[in-house]
């Protein structure tokens, strides 16, 4: 299945039900669509066997709908966020069944519930990220994984532009040292992690050039360069997020 035309087939439907401004800046060029795809494309590995899923704070459950299109009739996919969400045309593709969260950290699944978890731009919005990082030890099965992909890079330079410009930007920023001791320190072994989006998507919430036909045409043009440029050491240190996935343990050993 070509997840972009999906995707993006997706994201037309449910503006026609729903308008919603999250939707629109996370749809609105082609490129902000391939980062979604990218990502979740480096992390196949870890997610190509599983059975049971959950897309953790999931929003529109773009991850879910991937997770569909990856493995087909062959997966069974939870969702969860601490919204009442309706987005149909993605949870009705994706099949899954959502949960509203009712508190800051704890999931209402049983231990060991799941073989991945997926938290796209997830754990620096929770207001206590160790908690979380245990409640999804919990949840996951031993030699299970968890997917954390569009964590805020602390050295990023479109955060740095956006607080300049007063543009939204993250409170909470990781360093991917920071991020590998963490999931060290709840209990999962960093299996691969590293830097993505080194292309700006223009994703911000904000009107103006964020919607502009120029300014979307030249990042979709330019986003050719973002995996080469994130292979360019120091150079991608400057990257907009990090991303990484941790295998459960038990134990932690050597």
């Amino acid at each position: 299945m070509d997840y972009e035309l999906e995707l993006t087939r997706l994201y037309v439907e449910q503006e026609r039900t729903q308008a919603d401004g999250y939707l629109h800046a996370h749809s609105r060029n082609r490129a902000v669509i391939r980062r979604q795809i990218v990502i979740f494309e480096r992390c196949i590995p870890y997610l190509r066997d599983a059975r049971v899923v959950l897309d953790w704070g999931c929003r529109h459950a773009a991850d879910a709908c991937l997770m569909r299109m990856l493995r087909g009739a062959d997966v069974q996919l939870e969702a969860c966020d601490i919204e009442d969400l309706n987005f149909r045309a993605f949870f009705d593709f994706a099949g899954l069944r959502y949960t509203r969260l009712t508190h800051p950290y704890r999931l209402p699944y049983d231990d060991n519930q799941f073989d991945a978890v997926i938290g796209g731009g997830v754990l620096e919005h929770v207001p206590n990220d160790s908690a979380s990082l245990t409640e999804l030890h919990r949840v996951i099965r031993p030699d299970g994984h968890l997917v954390v992909t569009m964590l805020p890079n602390c050295g990023s330079y479109t955060e740095w532009l956006n607080r300049r410009l007063g543009n939204p930007h993250h409170l909470r920023l990781y360093s991917l040292r920071e991020i590998r001791h963490m999931f060290i320190h709840h209990g999962f072994i960093p299996v691969a992690s590293g830097y993505h989006q080194m292309i700006p998507a223009l994703s911000s919430c904000l009107r103006g050039i964020f919607d502009s036909p120029l300014a979307n045409g030249l990042v979709e043009s330019l986003f050719v360069l973002n995996a080469p440029l994130e292979r360019v050491p120091l150079l991608n240190r400057l990257a907009t997020n990090l991303f990484i996935v941790g295998r459960k343990v038990e134990a932690i050993h050597g």
